[in-house]
């Protein structure tokens, strides 16, 4: 049995050291490959063609990494089509439309292809072209100026979604000397609550256990099929969330798998689901209580693992008993029956998993909600065991974010890496975690602290701001903006004084070391334009700030510490690559490759640095009751709190206000804010829309296809009423990220960014650990919009 080591000193002194950190376990250690290879080589001639095995893991495009074949004129290179890789494990041939519209973007004429300077006014859309050699001079030369006259941390690094360049901007960053690198969504309230808490009360990162482990998937001896799996606030067969694909769910409802939906709207799955809790959205907190309650009552834990691997069980029961089902009801709209249920379901399911989603995270709970979720599993034993919720890492200690083994902060002094915006409000930002505070940044935007911004592959001011003007104003009033990306958007036209086209996946190599498996991405179509990859513009950049010495000697950087000493970018992979044994070459003819996975871990090392049982947790268990949490002076326990807006929290607003708004509403025609100019996926989704239940339809006198005004007190926005039962009465959900390339570029319509921007009745408001938003549980009325607003 595992030592209780808090025991062993004071609960003061436990610190944040880079190996409590740690949650690659083994990383760099023995492993064992997986024997599987595919049946074809990665790359051969059909019909006149040239195939090439690959993987889709860059702009444009979601962060899911899946496998296809792109096939390519012999002669030109020139890219001609693409199919699903039926033989990939990770996506087994499956492709949402934005696969298959893929031409519609690499041919597209209105893509970057060429750097270029503003010659203009911000705003103006006045552009001449350029040679890249002045791009990143002027790059280089604005940076060093901004670095060495306010300090580096007067910079901030903004980059989109998890991809393939998600290391490489922090790590410009701090080539430049700046600490702050993060998208601009409030409390970081993208999957970052969450993972904050694993990290810090299970030592690592936990996801559903659907076979991805395996490059037999189904069919390895290894893996169970779960009896039962919680989709939990999120609707994975169109998000395919946290590189997690929705398939895997039904899938495994095929081989018997039970469901249980926690999920306000009826979507597909809520549809087909064993069980359908329905809550209101902001109270996922109170129904994880509910159910932890009726498990614990009713004795349908898992008590040989709660007694041997866990810390705070007593006062985790303690805190959950003193929660009323009765009272749950009334809060959440769920019965009691409902919650007795499906708790009963999950704990006598053997094995049992969630699927958990960004609900968890947008809320300004989202710390508490993630740490009731997890309890849940936890609890009933379902903890890294065969179609559990598992431990998951870089792969054969391939760690890509930081390239190689070389942290995000290597190149920081102490001092600077301290400056990181909300390093000192917010303790849990120092453990496991890179990324600054949205909302303090934004602050200090407005107070003229920051002066300079590198976006990359980010359309900020269109998608992952909250309090939209605030953030319009504070990017425009910096002193130098520089961006990469394939296409024009607002915040470019808006902000950036340089702009730098960046290369497709089709037309660029990298690697994908997330997760389940490594592999090579090869790009093997004719680049367009001037086209270089993310890497190679960073590299080139960075090499600048590394040959320069007045530079580091300002900072304090010894001339021998480089943040980019790779000649080529065929060396940055290489690099990246050298734990696992690879070469990019020798990975491109074997992989995908995936390590052998092991069970059970905590029973054998295989989770902590210094090789004991247990967790790499303070304790050396599973923290139900956070010493790190209690630590940094927030309760140590899950709990319950109404959103910060609410029928409960805010009342007068509610009058005004009647009915809770969900955001971020998916389909599968775009990713976030991309693809809005691509032809086939509009015609799929020409227009944003917002779901509304026919009786709030039909006192509102909106039918299917009006345009309407969506408003709260923050301001309002106009998208088209679809009128269905999939949103319960009261409640409405709505479409994000939408712009309209078609529209004028130039100020002041800017792409008509503002027309139908859900993020401009939302606040910059995390939770009291930094980390969520009220994001998806706020208040608005919906009414629709007269000839003369059209």
């Amino acid at each position: 049995m595992v030592e209780n080591t808090i025991k062993d000193k004071d609960r003061d002194e436990i610190g944040v050291s880079k190996e409590e950190n740690q949650f690659n376990f083994g990383a760099g250690k023995n492993f064992e490959i997986q024997d599987w290879k595919a049946s074809k080589p990665w790359q051969w001639e059909e019909d006149g063609m040239v195939v090439t095995r690959t993987q889709v893991w860059s702009a444009p495009g979601c962060h899911e990494g899946c496998g296809v074949l792109v096939y390519s004129d012999k002669e030109t290179g020139k890219f001609i089509k693409l199919e699903g890789d039926e033989e990939d494990p990770y996506n087994q041939g499956h492709l949402c439309p934005r696969c298959l519209a893929f031409n519609q973007v690499q041919f597209h004429p209105d893509r970057i292809l060429h750097p270029m300077k503003r010659v203009g006014e911000r705003g103006e859309n006045k552009w001449e072209q350029i040679s890249w050699e002045e791009a990143l001079d002027t790059c280089y030369r604005e940076f060093k100026r901004i670095s060495m006259t306010y300090g580096g941390d007067a910079i901030h690094c903004h980059r989109g979604t998890a991809r393939d360049n998600m290391w490489q901007v922090g790590r410009l960053g701090n080539t430049f000397n700046c600490p702050n690198e993060c998208g601009v969504l409030s409390g970081l309230a993208c999957y970052l609550p969450r993972v904050s808490l694993m990290i810090m009360s299970y030592g690592g990162m936990q996801i559903a256990d659907m076979s991805q482990f395996f490059a037999r998937r189904y069919e390895d001896p290894n893996w169970v099929c779960p009896e039962c799996t919680i989709v939990w606030g999120c609707n994975p067969t169109i998000s395919n969330p946290d590189f997690y694909m929705g398939h895997w769910v039904t899938d495994v409802m095929k081989m018997g798998c039970k469901l249980i939906s926690v999920e306000p709207r009826v979507t597909w799955l809520a549809a087909h689901a064993d069980i359908h809790v329905r809550l209101r959205p902001g109270t996922d907190t109170y129904v994880a209580m509910g159910m932890l309650k009726v498990m614990i009552e009713e004795d349908l834990y898992d008590h040989d693992f709660v007694d041997r691997w866990t810390y705070g069980f007593d006062e985790l029961s303690e805190r959950a008993r003193s929660f009323s089902l009765e009272d749950i009801e009334k809060i959440t709209w769920v019965p009691k029956a409902t919650i007795e249920e499906a708790a009963r379901m999950f704990a006598t399911s053997k094995p049992a998993n969630i699927v958990w989603g960004l609900a968890i995270d947008m809320q300004s709970q989202g710390t508490p909600t993630a740490q009731a979720v997890a309890a849940l599993w936890a609890i009933t034993g379902n903890l890294d065991v065969p179609g559990g919720m598992c431990y998951t890492a870089a792969p054969m200690g391939v760690d890509q974010p930081s390239a190689g083994g070389w942290g995000y902060y290597d190149l920081l002094s102490e001092d600077m890496m301290k400056k990181r915006v909300g390093w000192m409000e917010f303790p849990m930002y120092r453990y496991g975690l890179t990324q600054s505070n949205p909302d303090i940044e934004l602050l200090e935007h407005q107070q003229g602290k920051f002066k300079g911004a590198w976006v990359q592959c980010s359309n900020a001011i269109a998608c992952m701001s909250l309090e939209v003007e605030g953030w319009y104003e504070a990017m425009k009033g910096l002193e130098f903006v520089a961006a990469v990306d394939i296409f024009m958007t607002p915040t470019i036209q808006a902000c950036a004084d340089i702009v730098m086209p960046a290369q497709t996946w089709a037309e660029k190599h990298s690697v994908r070391a997330h997760y389940y498996f490594l592999s090579a991405i090869t790009g093997s179509c004719a680049v367009e334009g001037e086209a270089l990859s993310d890497c190679e513009i960073n590299r080139r950049l960075g090499r600048k700030f590394d040959a320069d010495e007045e530079f580091k000697n300002a900072i304090g950087r010894p001339l021998d510490v480089n943040g980019w000493p790779w000649e080529t970018e065929d060396e940055v992979y290489d690099e990246i690559l050298k734990p696992s044994g690879f070469t990019f070459d020798e990975l491109r003819e074997n992989g995908p490759v995936y390590q052998k996975y092991e069970y059970r871990k905590y029973e054998t090392g295989g989770l902590r640095p210094d090789g004991q049982p247990g967790f790499n947790t303070p304790t050396g268990r599973i923290e139900l009751w956070s010493t790190l949490l209690d630590k940094f002076g927030y309760d140590p326990l899950p709990y319950a709190e109404e959103p910060g807006i609410g029928p409960v929290t805010t009342p007068d607003l509610f009058e005004d206000y009647p009915l809770i708004m969900i955001t971020g509403a998916r389909t599968t025609s775009f990713f976030h804010s991309e693809h809005r100019q691509i032809p086939y996926l509009r015609q799929l989704t020409p227009d944003p829309w917002v779901q509304i239940n026919p009786e709030d339809a039909a006192a509102a006198n909106i039918s299917e296809g009006d345009w309407v005004w969506i408003e709260n007190h923050r301001g309002r926005c106009r998208q088209r009423a679809r009128v269905t039962y999939e949103a319960p009465k009261g409640v409405i959900a709505a479409q994000h990220g939408w712009w309209f390339p078609e529209q004028d570029g130039a100020e002041p319509t800017l792409y008509g960014f503002r027309q139908s921007n859900i993020n401009k009745l939302l606040a910059n408001k995390p939770g009291k650990t930094g980390f969520g938003c009220d994001a998806k549980c706020t208040l608005c009325k919906v009414y629709r919009c007269s000839e003369e607003d059209l």
